[in-house]
């Protein structure tokens, strides 16, 4: 994903995580940031490793609030986040919820995939620990905990929350499907929101290789999407499809139009929202066209996947 910044925003929180894991405040705030406040850059100490990750509290919040964490794709990192998916602090702004960006080891999530070449970081611990100090400072709701994040991010946003089963109150995988490896693994239950491009390149709607031809070593493999969704479904719990909509094809030029199906009723503990985007990429609606459309695909314009992750998320909790 892009290395672009965000724009200058600000917030303070406490001294310390009430787990007693210290924080070391900084105000070294990303550029491009879209919210009215700057974040906050946070360091903790997991297993002896130090961590990072950018913390943005909206004035409109009230504590203790929602919170979604957003993870970045590999390659990427946390400055670059709210820029690359077209502004989510400005929706936290509006909406009243705590965003939570928190910055991979090397540019990368331990998501269960053995990726060659690639350190298994204790990632889910970095996330429980950010929790615990959340909750604990009465910042974050524990029943309104979400995560979401764009390929090796929503592939890690889908293995967190069955990391830490009943502590994720819902989950939004963009550019990720499901791997082979975590179908092997007992599926948590959580309400799973899909956003995958019929023209990924990266990530294949048939299933198959990771990274196709245009990253080199072993990725793993991803089911076929259908086959994905089907997965998701049964361990759920949700029973059959209870809509399916073409959304309006607003802008021409991108090239791409959603589909939106749904299986079970909105707001039900089982339920699975899919985003299937003919001609999408690898890529955030509405986000950042950060790599030229003939290696990634194009973004789709005709809606705005921080709305509908918002949408998706506020209707469940613990």
């Amino acid at each position: 994903m892009s290395k672009l910044g965000f724009k200058v925003l600000a917030f303070l929180l406490g001294s310390s995580l009430s787990s007693g894991v210290a924080l070391a405040y900084k105000q070294q705030a990303p550029r491009h940031w879209s919210g009215v406040r700057r974040p906050l850059l946070n360091q903790i100490d997991v297993a002896g490793v130090k961590r990072s990750f950018y913390l943005y509290i909206p004035e409109s919040a009230k504590m203790p609030a929602p919170a979604v964490f957003v993870f970045h794709g590999g390659g990427g990192n946390a400055q670059g986040v709210d820029a690359s998916i077209g502004g989510m602090a400005a929706l936290a702004d509006a909406k009243g919820f705590v965003m939570v960006v928190p910055d991979g080891t090397d540019k990368h999530w331990n998501d269960g995939r053995a990726i060659e070449g690639q350190m298994q970081a204790d990632d889910v611990g970095f996330v429980s620990a950010i929790i615990d100090g959340l909750v604990g400072q009465k910042q974050a709701d524990p029943a309104r905990i979400y995560a979401c994040g764009i390929s090796n991010g929503g592939f890690f946003s889908q293995y967190v929350a069955q990391q830490l089963r009943g502590r994720i109150a819902a989950v939004a995988s963009v550019a990720a499907s499901v791997s082979e490896d975590f179908a092997r693994s007992e599926i948590s239950c959580e309400p799973t929101m899909f956003v995958l491009g019929t023209k990924d390149p990266l990530i294949p709607i048939n299933g198959g290789r990771v990274g196709g031809r245009l990253i080199k070593g072993d990725r793993g493999l991803v089911l076929p999407f259908d086959v994905s969704i089907n997965l998701r479904r049964k361990a759920n719990g949700a029973g059959a499809l209870t809509s399916d909509e073409k959304l309006p094809d607003f802008v021409r030029r991108d090239h791409c139009q959603a589909e939106v199906m749904r299986y079970g009723k909105p707001g039900d503990a089982s339920e699975v929202l899919v985003y299937k985007i003919d001609g999408g990429g690898h890529t955030w609606p509405q986000g950042m066209q950060y790599l030229p459309v003939a290696l990634v695909g194009p973004v789709c314009r005709d809606f705005n996947c921080n709305e509908a992750i918002w949408n998706f998320f506020s209707l469940h909790h613990l």
